[in-house]
């Protein structure tokens, strides 16, 4: 079994949901044979200001994960810690991210921000805004785990680059990543043992 750790940044855009969410990762997974154990974390790990960029008024994504890595990696060396909130973030070189998975921490977040139909001008549709998010932090979990980017657009493991793509994609992994999740999880099984 597989310990996740879903750690809120903020204190909405997640908590609220945060049973949904785990429930719908929880699913995503046993879809495709793996078995998860999900934790929800005790507070609110919000990141410094040092991870954030005046300028472009984001988040450095790589800066909150190293920040959330060095607050929750020594509860539990072998489970992974999944960060969520409702910032907006980026990478160098790209204008935003919806998530970032560091596998060698075994630490990822996901960025909520521009998964709310209200950050377009749209009225709020919370049902879409937790699919949405249950999609991303299925992702994220996925590229912990071992997973890359996958070219069957309605696999889970696709890329997004923006909202629509992530609508369109699934909340499941295809036959071939399922495959190849079963096969990272027995080794991960294996090493907790």
């Amino acid at each position: 079994m597989v310990r996740v750790y879903l750690v809120p940044l903020t204190a909405t855009g997640f908590l609220e949901y945060v049973d949904t969410i785990s429930s719908l990762l929880e699913d995503s997974f046993t879809s495709a044979g793996v078995r998860l154990e999900t934790y929800n974390w005790p507070e609110v790990v919000r990141p410094s200001l040092k991870c954030y960029d005046w300028g472009r008024m984001q988040y450095i994504a790589s800066c909150v994960v190293e920040e959330l890595y060095k607050k929750t990696s020594t509860l539990d060396t072998e489970g992974y810690s999944l960060g969520v909130g409702m910032l907006d973030a980026y990478e160098p070189g790209l204008n935003f991210v919806f998530g970032l998975a560091v596998p060698a921490k075994k630490t990822a977040a996901v960025f909520t921000k521009r998964l709310r139909e209200e950050y377009y001008g749209k009225p709020a549709r919370y049902d879409l805004y937790v699919e949405r998010v249950a999609k991303e932090v299925t992702h994220e979990l996925g590229h912990l785990l071992g997973l890359q980017h996958c070219g069957d657009r309605k696999c889970v493991m696709s890329f997004s680059n923006n909202v629509v793509e992530v609508d369109y994609k699934t909340r499941f992994f295809c036959e071939k990543c399922a495959v190849a999740l079963k096969t990272m999880a027995s080794h991960y099984m294996s090493r907790t043992k």
